[in-house]
């Protein structure tokens, strides 16, 4: 009996949640991504400076998550840049392509009406660094932050920016454990439904 009760609760709010969202207001349900430049996918290793380097590549944004007023709504949001980094396999030196970048729980706040407004940003989360090719392995995830902003232009589509930085490690059999730092700044023109 208890569980039918909180199933019958789980998709009555599904179902309130659903007849809300993509109604074009800011309320709900909003889901959203862009594409765009990264200038900036700097890697920084904490033991060996002379290893440090910057990249530039595709910049990507995914947020998922709820707006409960006009102006303010917590999302999951991915924020990344893929690039290319010549890799020494021992026998042959192969292009590796590598996504670096931010996971985690973002709040925006948004300072206008809808389809004319500046807004802010901010998260907490974690950083990565993880390669396409199943020839280097990835890093260990570890804490990041983000901060960013832009302007919606029109109804659902903005121009969005971030600064995002953490840290990951890797356990390399040789040197132990290796630390990383991260910086990414991108910028995307991003679409927003809700």
């Amino acid at each position: 009996m208890k569980r039918t009760v909180i199933l019958l609760a789980v998709m009555v709010l599904v179902l309130a949640a659903s007849a809300s969202a993509f109604d074009g207001e800011r309320r709900g349900f909003v889901l959203g991504g862009g594409l765009g430049f990264g200038p900036v996918a700097k890697v920084s290793i904490d033991d060996f400076p002379a290893d440090d380097y910057d990249k530039s590549g595709l910049a990507i944004n995914f947020i998922i998550g709820y707006a409960w007023d006009e102006q303010n709504m917590i999302v999951f949001l991915r924020d990344g840049i893929i690039y290319s980094e010549d890799f020494d396999l021992g026998t042959t030196t192969k292009s590796i392509s590598i996504v670096q970048g931010f996971s985690g729980v973002g709040y925006y706040h948004y300072f206008g009406p809808v389809g004319k407004s500046f807004f802010i940003t901010g998260g907490i989360g974690v950083q990565d660094w993880s390669s396409l090719d199943e020839d280097v392995e990835s890093n260990d995830v570890g804490g990041g932050f983000l901060v960013g902003g832009g302007y919606e232009f029109a109804r659902h589509w903005q121009v969005y920016g971030s600064l995002s930085f953490g840290k990951t490690s890797y356990t390399d059999p040789f040197f132990g454990e290796i630390d990383y730092s991260h910086t990414q700044l991108m910028f995307t023109i991003s679409a927003v439904a809700f």
